[in-house]
C-alpha cells in the first residue's frame, strides 16, 4: 500500500474537461467510492456571490425535476448508497460510497441532482431558517468566534471578494437578504462540467464507468470560464 505502488496501479486520463483517476481493486463487500469535483468561475465573476453560491449548493439535494427531497433519500437508501452533494462559491462536490452493482444507479441519481435541481421554495425557506438559527447560536460559541477570527487573519481580502471572511453578524445579514432567485441565478450562471476531477476506487468496471460519465456529463458545458482563485 505504498504511495508509489498505488500510483502505479492508478489509471489516469480525461473525459472532456474532467480529469479522471481510477483504481480498480477487490474490496470487502464489493465496495466502491467515487468523488467528483466540478470547478467554475473566476475571482472577478464570483464577486459578491458567496452566500447565493452556498445556498445553491445546499439546495441540490433538496429536490430535482423528478424527485422530492424525501424521494431522493429513499432512492439512495434503496440502493444502499451513501451520497453527499454540495456546492460553494467556486466548486461543487459529489461523493458516493456504494457497491459495484449499485454504482451505475447511484451515479445516475447524482447526475440528476447536479443537473436537474428544482429549487423548491419551501425547502429554501427551511434552509434559510436553519442557517439563521445556527448563526445566532454561533454568536455565543467561543469556538465559532475563534474560527471567524482565524479566517479573518488568514484571509485578509476586501468585502465582496469570494475569499472574504464575514463576521457572524455580516453573515446573518447576508442570509436574511438572499433570495431563491439569487440561488437559482448562481446555479444557472456557473454550474457545468467543463472543468473538474473524478476519482473512483474499489470494485467497479472502469470502462463502463467512463462511458456512463461521458453520457451523463459530456454535454454539460460551464456557462462561465474557469480560473483557479
Amino acid at each position: 500500500a505504498s504511495p508509489a505502488n498505488i500510483d502505479k496501479r492508478t489509471a489516469r486520463g480525461s473525459l472532456g474537461g474532467i480529469k479522471i483517476a481510477f483504481l480498480e481493486k477487490k474490496t470487502r463487500g464489493n465496495q466502491v467510492t467515487l468523488l467528483l469535483q466540478l470547478h467554475f468561475g473566476d475571482v472577478k465573476a464570483l464577486q459578491n456571490k458567496e452566500v447565493a453560491a452556498n445556498f445553491a449548493g445546499q439546495m441540490l439535494m433538496r429536490g430535482t425535476a423528478k424527485h422530492t427531497r424525501q424521494q431522493l433519500k429513499d432512492a439512495f437508501d434503496k440502493i444502499k448508497a451513501q451520497v453527499m452533494v454540495s456546492g460553494g462559491v467556486d466548486s461543487a462536490v459529489a461523493r458516493i460510497t456504494t457497491t459495484r452493482d449499485n454504482l451505475k444507479a447511484a451515479l445516475d441519481l447524482v447526475a440528476e441532482v447536479l443537473r436537474e435541481p428544482s429549487f423548491p421554495q419551501d425547502e429554501f425557506d427551511k434552509l434559510k431558517q436553519e442557517e439563521l438559527a445556527q448563526l445566532e447560536g454561533n454568536k455565543s460559541e467561543p469556538q465559532a468566534l475563534a474560527m471567524v477570527a482565524i479566517q479573518k487573519h488568514l484571509s485578509p481580502y476586501p468585502k465582496g471578494d469570494p475569499r472574504y471572511a464575514m463576521s457572524i453578524d455580516e453573515e446573518i445579514d447576508e442570509v436574511k437578504a438572499v433570495t431563491l432567485d439569487q440561488a437559482k441565478s448562481f446555479y444557472k450562471g456557473f454550474y457545468g462540467a467543463s472543468n473538474g476531477e473524478l476519482s473512483v476506487i474499489g470494485d467497479f468496471d472502469s470502462e463502463s464507468t467512463q462511458t456512463q460519465v461521458k453520457t451523463l456529463f459530456g454535454d454539460w458545458k460551464s456557462p462561465q470560464p474557469y480560473e483557479r482563485i
